[in-house]
């Protein structure tokens, strides 16, 4: 083998090894950086819509910018606070109807069998065996409900995080310029972080009033057929609408099963699943796109990549996140010209993210 070829082998070896050393010390230290993502979305948030509240007529003259900041940051704490209640006073309910509703489904899978001279017998004790015959799902349910319940310290370190970011970003224009004293290599990156805010920023907010307008139709639409819990599996829906493409179709299968347990294999089950289904195409593949334009910008094929690979590392966490993390990667290897041309691989349509250029760059670009 020549030289360059032992030089390529190592260094594709050193990306490999680099990777999993990497992706190993994230998911160690899951417990200590995902509240910190968590706390700069939030801290993100809470700035992005403190801007927005900038443009209301004499509102900015009148309520000075930190008391905006002091107020959004106090309806968003209460917002999730409330939130964590309602999962707490709703998950036990659906738990506690779960085994009912399996009872009915059993009934309609073993009428189904018959037709076909099979003898099928799906209890709550067989569907829990069936699972997995090492895992007590009693006792999974239950660590879900203290897991609910104990979320509250968990947002409470995701808020003071994200008012430490908001503090601290005061304090971050004197030390970049300390570490960058060349006025050009500053606003370079000055631009680049200006950048990266506006994406997630943009995204984060926008992706959150999708996701509140597609939770409130389906919550329209499980009213409409009469299902039961139709509130949290609204808000369910919702949530696992951050997941990109498969996350609101994974929330939309329990309902159906509750559905199905409920009205039976009848037709309004089939009106129900086609009135999801329209929402959820609607929503997700015609509007969000038109409202989101090319914030992300990323190949649907990156984008399922990465979704297997965060969630792989940091659960269902990183499903959700899976999307800002990737994007922010992409526009920092967009930055070295020796990662620059698989950040181009890693985008939709061939075109990076483009950071401002400082004055003497436009002279020059001119």
């Amino acid at each position: 083998m020549t030289r360059d070829g032992y030089a390529k082998m190592t260094g594709i070896s050193t990306v490999i090894l680099a990777a999993i050393a990497v992706g190993w010390s994230l998911s160690a230290a899951q417990a200590i950086l995902v509240p910190i993502v968590w706390g700069a979305l939030l801290a993100f948030l809470m700035d992005g819509i403190s801007r927005e509240l900038e443009r209301l007529p004499n509102y900015s003259r009148i309520v000075p910018s930190w008391m905006r900041m002091t107020m959004t940051g106090i309806v968003l704490f209460l917002f999730l606070f409330l939130g964590l209640g309602f999962f707490a006073r709703n998950m036990e309910p659906v738990v506690r109807a779960i085994p009912d509703y399996v009872e009915a489904l059993s009934v309609i899978v073993s009428d189904q069998a018959s037709h076909f001279d099979y003898e099928i017998e799906l209890t709550w004790q067989s569907f829990n065996k069936l699972l997995d015959d090492n895992v007590d799902l009693q006792v999974a349910i239950r660590y879900a409900l203290n897991s609910v319940s104990y979320s509250a310290g968990y947002v409470a370190l995701v808020f003071l995080y994200a008012i430490l970011f908001l503090f601290e970003r005061h304090a971050i224009k004197g030390k970049i310029a300390a570490i960058v004293p060349d006025d050009q290599a500053r606003a370079r990156v000055w631009g680049t972080i200006d950048m990266l805010i506006s994406q997630i920023g943009t995204y984060f907010t926008m992706k959150t009033l999708v996701n509140v307008v597609l939770g409130v139709v389906c919550w329209v639409i499980f009213l409409l057929f009469g299902i039961e819990f139709a509130a949290f599996f609204a808000v369910l829906t919702a949530i696992f609408n951050y997941i990109p493409y498969v996350g609101s179709w994974i929330a939309m299968a329990l309902p159906l099963l509750f559905a199905i347990g409920q009205m039976g294999l009848s037709m309004n089950v089939l009106l129900l699943f086609a009135a999801l289904s329209a929402a959820q195409v609607a929503v997700g593949y015609f509007w969000e796109p038109r409202l989101m334009g090319r914030s992300m910008n990323m190949s649907p094929v990156v984008v399922m990549i990465s979704l297997a690979a965060w969630t792989a590392i940091w659960g269902a966490a990183g499903a959700i996140l899976s999307v800002i993390l990737t994007s922010a990667i992409v526009t920092i290897m967009a930055l070295f010209p020796g990662s620059k041309s698989l950040a181009i691989l890693l985008t939709n349509d061939g075109q990076l993210p483009q950071s401002p250029m400082t004055d003497s760059e436009n002279e020059n670009a001119s």
